[in-house]
């Protein structure tokens, strides 16, 4: 995928991985994340979050925590560093929808109407693509 300069400018994008960023943002608006739970969420192993969260904890982005009364489940939260990232993240998007929003408001109605139908469309032929390829956790 390519990176415009914008994105380049951004540090969190430099120092961590597409999967981390996301992460994050998942353990920040999920409610008592574990890795079950991002697993499930990603559509992915519980293996491949084990190694994402171990990359977080090194980076001092997350920490474990235990609830009372329960020592057998483990659960993630932000720390202040994950934190930054979160709000970078998230000050990100809402430049890309600034920046957008400028291509997007002279279309009336019936071009944005068209436009969705054709993304749609766009969109159910490379799912079916992926499924054809048994790839069905990726739609």
């Amino acid at each position: 995928m390519l990176k415009t300069m914008e994105e380049k400018t951004y540090k969190f994008m430099r120092e961590n991985t597409f999967m981390e960023v996301h992460c994050i943002d998942l353990i920040e608006n999920m409610q008592d994340p574990n890795v079950s739970k991002l697993a499930k969420a990603f559509r992915v192993t519980r293996g491949a979050i084990s190694k994402v969260t171990k990359r977080l904890i090194e980076i001092r982005a997350i920490e474990r925590y235990q609830k009372p009364g329960n020592k057998k489940e483990i659960y993630f939260r932000l720390t202040d560093i994950g934190r930054e990232i979160y709000w970078e993240h998230e000050k990100m998007h809402e430049a890309r929808i600034e920046r957008d929003s400028g291509f997007f408001s002279p279309l009336n109605e019936a071009e944005k109407d068209q436009m969705i139908r054709m993304l749609h469309k766009i969109y159910g032929q490379i799912a079916e693509e992926l499924k054809k390829m048994g790839l069905d956790n990726y739609v």
